[in-house]
């Protein structure tokens, strides 16, 4: 619990669902707030995936007022077929990117 303290007070901008008054979903982001972002932890609660939960966090990550002058959104995931649907590419064997610029049709 003290290290999930200290990494959300570090963290520049967090996305949480919620069923009442149970944390279901939750991303990160580490950000400069115009040129680049990380998103990092996009996890869903087993019982609760496979609803859209976590497509619509990393959708309101990507479309917040606050983020909206990013220009390159980093991810490094293990499962690439699930960002791959929303619009992110493999660069690197390490990582995935979403461009705005060539992903304007999802605004």
């Amino acid at each position: 619990m003290e290290d999930a303290v200290r990494m959300l007070q570090h963290t520049d901008f967090t996305i949480c669902a919620w069923d009442g008054e149970r944390l279901i979903g939750f991303g990160r982001v580490l950000t400069d707030f115009v040129y680049r972002a990380t998103i990092w932890d996009v996890i869903v609660d087993r019982a609760y995936q496979g609803r859209g939960i976590g497509t619509e966090i990393v959708t309101r990550i990507l479309h917040h007022p606050q983020l909206e002058r990013v220009e390159l959104f980093w991810l490094c995931t293990r499962r690439p077929g699930f960002y791959e649907r929303l619009g992110f590419s493999s660069k690197e064997q390490t990582g995935m990117v979403w461009n705005r610029s060539k992903n304007s049709r999802l605004e």
